[in-house]
């Protein structure tokens, strides 16, 4: 991800190291990586959120791109994606247009992608519920 390299320059990348404790809001601009625990809430417009294997969020996640390698326990509401690599652990909802799950990655939660993931909950139609209704004798 062009957000996590290093190029000598001042990136305007942030970091929770291995270690650190961090309780409450942390908002962010361009990148953050986390290898320390955070509890509370992350948040970025477009910002990319990287959990490194050491990071532990118990924290709900609103930012561009969540890509995840430690633990999570929380929702994330990503706006452009969500990459769960093979040493994760995740436990809560997922909202975004596109998902990346690597083979061994743990993930416990519920899943909106696609335009779906534009919409709020109850603008989205249940398949079937009108045949469900006349089934049921309902008019």
């Amino acid at each position: 991800m062009k957000g996590f390299k290093g190029n000598g320059e001042e990136s305007g990348q942030g970091r929770i190291s291995r270690g650190v404790e961090v309780f409450g809001d942390v908002l962010f601009a361009d990148a953050l990586r986390v290898g320390g625990r955070v509890s509370g809430r992350v948040i970025s417009e477009n910002g990319s959120l990287m959990i490194e294997q050491t990071g532990d969020l118990q924290a709900d996640v609103d930012v561009g791109v969540c890509v995840i390698r430690g633990a999570l326990r929380g929702n994330v509401n990503a706006r452009s994606r969500v990459e769960i690599y093979k040493t994760a652990r995740v436990q809560g909802d997922i909202k975004t247009p596109v998902l990346l799950v690597e083979e061994g990655a743990l993930l416990s939660g519920a899943i909106t992608m696609g335009k779906e993931a534009d919409r709020l909950p109850e603008e989205i139609p249940l398949e079937g519920s009108d045949e469900l209704h006349k089934s049921k004798g309902a008019s």
